[in-house]
């Protein structure tokens, strides 16, 4: 009776195990393929896999900080947050957690916070021209003019293109004193290399100094000197650009453009990109049982795709996530004519019939 007992015991350990693994292999399975629908836009299927992944292990913190990232894409940003809040509360906080969070706060009108996670993650990486942007966009809401636009600037210097809009928009010009951008990390490390071997070529130069100053000024030190103190030519990018380069910054804010779709959705391309031209359109086919719009900011390169889609939940009037991610899915898929322009940003608005 005990053996028969026994063999019964081990049996139900070896099927429980054997589930538990199953269930473990199914969650890494479905986590794969979240990530997947993640990364090709597909913002409410991922969710709704993570979703799944969360039930089954409550404890997946992988899975809980990847669907914050989808539902911050959505423009579920308070959904957003508490995600970002339980993910501290069972790991604690990291650099990447620390951006989303501060990209959270801005898009719910908390400055101040924005602001303070934006510069404690430049104490940690500062050389992250994203985190500059939300540094001066928070300190241009809370009435700090001055340290927005030198955010900006600092992010501009670390090739951010969304930066010079930024100085366009907001800073009539603004240019620092002195050239406080840092040097990109390449630079950097040089510099950190070549420091001991300048600090000794200046050691020499001062032990030469001491030996052979008679108190005797030399025609050849004032010709010395005079090379010294040249003056460099003056040098001014906005007005030394072609013509065509300055036309190019004259971009027609009133132009609009509509393409109908089919007779249920009108997609209205607006804001700075009204005048572009497209070169290629995505069929889309986009359902919905209320009439309404669908708002996305987009910004495009010089070749004319899209580098940024991000939904506008403040000028939307639908919210459902299955019409919001097409719509965004969608978005990065137009093409438009190649540009002079780095970055050129505007609105593409799908207005659905029902």
């Amino acid at each position: 009776m005990n053996k028969i007992l026994l063999l019964l015991a081990i049996v139900l350990f070896s099927f429980s195990s054997t589930t538990a693994q199953g269930l473990e292999n199914d969650n890494s399975v479905m986590y794969m393929k979240a990530n997947v629908l993640f990364e090709s836009g597909r913002y409410d299927e991922a969710v709704r896999m993570y979703n799944r992944i969360l039930r089954e292990d409550e404890n997946h913190t992988d899975a809980l900080f990847m669907r914050s990232k989808a539902k911050y894409e959505l423009g579920a940003f308070k959904g957003t947050k508490n995600d970002l809040l339980l993910f501290i509360e069972m790991v604690g906080i990291n650099k990447a957690v620390i951006k989303v969070m501060a990209a959270t706060e801005i898009e719910l009108g908390n400055d101040a916070a924005a602001l303070n996670y934006a510069k404690t993650a430049l104490e940690i990486d500062p050389y992250d021209s994203d985190m500059f942007l939300i540094k001066g966009d928070a300190s241009l809401h809370l009435g700090d003019r001055n340290e927005a636009c030198e955010s900006y600037f600092m992010a501009d210097g670390l090739d951010n293109a969304k930066a010079q809009r930024r100085m366009r928009s907001s800073c009539n010009g603004y240019r620092p004193k002195h050239d406080s951008r840092m040097p990109d990390r390449d630079t950097a490390s040089k510099m950190d290399e070549e420091a001991p071997m300048q600090d000794k070529q200046k050691e020499q130069k001062e032990e030469m100094e001491e030996k052979d100053d008679d108190g005797i000024v030399s025609l050849e030190d004032i010709v010395n000197d005079a090379k010294g103190e040249q003056q460099p030519e003056y040098n001014d990018d906005y007005d030394n650009r072609s013509k065509q380069d300055q036309l190019e910054d004259r971009v027609n804010m009133n132009a609009t453009q509509t393409i109908e779709i089919d007779s249920k959705l009108d997609v209205v391309i607006s804001e700075g990109l009204g005048s572009r031209k497209l070169t290629y359109k995505p069929s889309i086919f986009m359902l919905s049982d209320q009439d309404g719009v669908v708002v996305i900011n987009l910004c495009v390169d010089d070749n004319g795709k899209v580098t940024e889609a991000k939904f506008d939940r403040n000028n939307s009037t639908i919210f459902r996530s299955s019409i919001t991610s097409l719509a965004l899915r969608k978005s990065k898929e137009f093409v438009f004519e190649g540009s002079r322009r780095a970055d050129q940003c505007g609105i593409l608005a799908f207005k659905i019939k029902a």
